[in-house]
């Protein structure tokens, strides 16, 4: 069977399980690292009603319950009372998985978008995202990223990304926040435009996840040649912090 293109663009982020196959559909118990830690999720993608039908499997296999999930959106809601009671999860925060395989067209400001590099690019990074995304997940001293940056005529960041990348692997995208003060400027789409150029040019696809109500930064990724791949969203037992896409 095969396996849902999610699925594989995140392959190297953890170490398969278990797997359930219905129909267009795979689940599969995975154990990542983040950050240092371990934990054990289910990852499923593929149509709902497929997936609903696998994580009724999962549990009648004697899966462990675990703390956290990434499901086709629409799928808890589907699982049967017996699954349901097993996994206890909540559905949380959707989110879409956006991806391309298509350079895009050059937009204006790329030449203003570079790598931070130097002694202090993670304090560079830090500070440009407390005005830009101070949310963000990524983390500047994180050693598995790049940061690519737009800089103002004084040299100011005033937009950033983190880049996640390793020979002949698909690139994922991170972290991407314009200044407050230079929104609806362009800087957003020359960031996704250079970097999304830069790294086809030696990888297969680039990819990232939005919140599912960002129909803004849909639409930009959208005029830049991505696509939604994936509707997915967040399920999490109550007793378990919040997941981190």
């Amino acid at each position: 069977m095969t396996c849902p293109a999610f699925l594989r663009a995140h392959a190297h982020r953890w170490r398969e399980e278990r797997v359930w196959h219905v129909g267009g559909a795979t689940l599969l118990l995975v154990t990542a690292t983040r950050r240092g830690r371990e934990r054990t999720q289910l990852v499923g993608a593929g149509s709902r009603d497929d997936l609903a039908e696998a994580v009724a499997r999962a549990a009648q296999d004697g899966a462990a319950p675990v703390g956290f999930g990434l499901l086709t959106r629409g799928t808890w809601q589907r699982v049967g009372a017996r699954a349901r009671a097993h996994f206890a999860f909540t559905p949380g925060p959707g989110w879409d998985w956006m991806w391309s395989d298509t350079v895009p067209p050059v937009q204006r400001g790329e030449d203003r978008v570079a790598p931070v590099t130097g002694d202090h690019a993670a304090a560079e990074v830090r500070d440009c995202l407390t005005r830009a995304y101070p949310e963000a997940m990524a983390d500047p001293d994180d050693p598995a990223l790049t940061w690519w940056g737009y800089r103002d005529d004084a040299g100011v960041l005033r937009g950033v990304v983190a880049v996640d990348t390793a020979p002949g692997r698909p690139v994922h995208l991170s972290g991407l926040g314009t200044d407050a003060a230079w929104r609806r400027l362009g800087v957003a789409t020359a960031l996704a435009a250079a970097v999304t150029r830069w790294a086809l040019a030696d990888h297969p696809i680039v990819h990232f996840g939005i919140w599912a109500d960002n129909d803004a930064a849909r639409r930009l990724y959208t005029r830049l040649g991505f696509a939604v791949g994936h509707e997915v969203e967040n399920v999490r037992r109550k007793d378990t912090a919040s997941p981190q896409t």
